[in-house]
């Protein structure tokens, strides 16, 4: 008798430690990837060191460190003109890309470990794909800081700060025109703005709103940026 318990309850200690090793219960492994570090092209430059094409195309080497725990990347481009954006998927840290000359990108790295399924977006850096003839481009269009995108403010009868950030190739922004409200269409709400900040806008509680930024230049030249969008609670 004492032997048939004790094979029961050994039967049953090593079935619990079998169920116990699957971990996760889908049978992944937890492991992240490391975000990739973008080398070239450069962040906020003109590109000069792809291979001319035609007077119209010009191929682009993009480089980035190589990232821990990752078996494969996503190479994630967008046209800054068209706002089109197209994904490259390679096994290793580079690709050459044949883009349009005198246009600006924006583009960024996204990194996959194939056992767990975890991904891992590096920063997002811009550049303008050099042209012929060019003298001047126009500005980048500008990124939000805060509220940053998808977030979340606490309502202030103050008002909050609406912050970006701006570049230029040529280092002759002027003034941004800000664009706010609570329609998918901001209308203007401030204009020749030398600072990159709005101090005191007022908010309503439980409320969406969007808001975009016109980068002027001393030439002339302008950029639009995305429409951002922020929720007050």
């Amino acid at each position: 008798m004492k032997n048939l318990i004790w094979t029961v309850c050994l039967c049953i200690g090593v079935l619990s430690c079998s169920k116990g090793g699957d971990s996760p219960e889908d049978g992944k492994l937890e492991v992240k990837p490391d975000a990739a570090s973008l080398v070239f092209p450069l962040n906020n430059s003109e590109c000069v060191d792809g291979t001319v094409i035609s007077t119209v195309k010009s191929k682009v080497t993009f480089d980035w460190n190589t990232a821990k725990n990752t078996d494969e990347y996503e190479l994630k481009l967008k046209n800054l003109q068209t706002n089109l954006t197209k994904g490259y998927i390679v096994a290793n840290s580079e690709i050459s890309i044949t883009l349009d000359r005198g246009v600006a990108y924006s583009w960024y790295v996204v990194s996959l470990n194939k056992a767990s399924g975890e991904k891992v977006q590096s920063s997002v850096w811009k550049f303008y794909n050099a042209g012929a003839g060019i003298v001047s481009y126009a500005p980048f269009p500008a990124d939000d800081i805060a509220p940053l995108t998808g977030t979340e403010v606490a309502y202030t009868a103050t008002g909050i700060t609406l912050e970006w950030s701006g570049n230029d190739v040529d280092n002759d922004i002027e003034d941004y025109d800000i664009y706010f409200g609570d329609t998918l269409s901001p209308e203007l709400y401030q204009e020749n703005i030398a600072a990159s900040s709005i101090e005191n806008v007022i908010i309503s509680q439980d409320t969406k709103y969007y808001w975009k930024i016109k980068t002027k230049d001393k030439r002339g030249n302008v950029s639009y940026s995305d429409v951002f969008q922020f929720i007050v609670n």
